[in-house]
């Protein structure tokens, strides 16, 4: 994802919904739900108005493929929308 894309709406991003450690070795290090696309970038993920500690949404979404609507700041995906994807056979 360019740098040029940063704060503004993206038409689409999709990929797999994990948790996982980040910011190791910080002050901040914590557990946080990220996305995963197939090119391997990883984003946090917040829901646009939500905790951005603890989101029963989001937990729901861990082990999915999702496709969503958003805003990028940063490493952050601000969602707007999401739909799951079903599963490749």
């Amino acid at each position: 994802m360019s740098r040029d894309k940063i704060g503004q709406a993206l038409k689409s991003v999709k990929g797999r919904v994990e948790r996982k450690l980040v910011s190791k070795g910080s002050k901040s290090e914590r557990e946080a739900i990220v996305l995963v696309t197939d090119e391997g970038e990883e984003f946090l993920l917040r829901r646009r108005g939500g905790n951005p500690f603890t989101d029963a949404a989001l937990d729901k979404l861990v082990g999915k493929v999702i496709t969503l609507k958003g805003t990028l700041l940063q490493k952050l995906l601000l969602m707007d929308e999401w739909k799951e994807d079903k599963p490749e056979k």
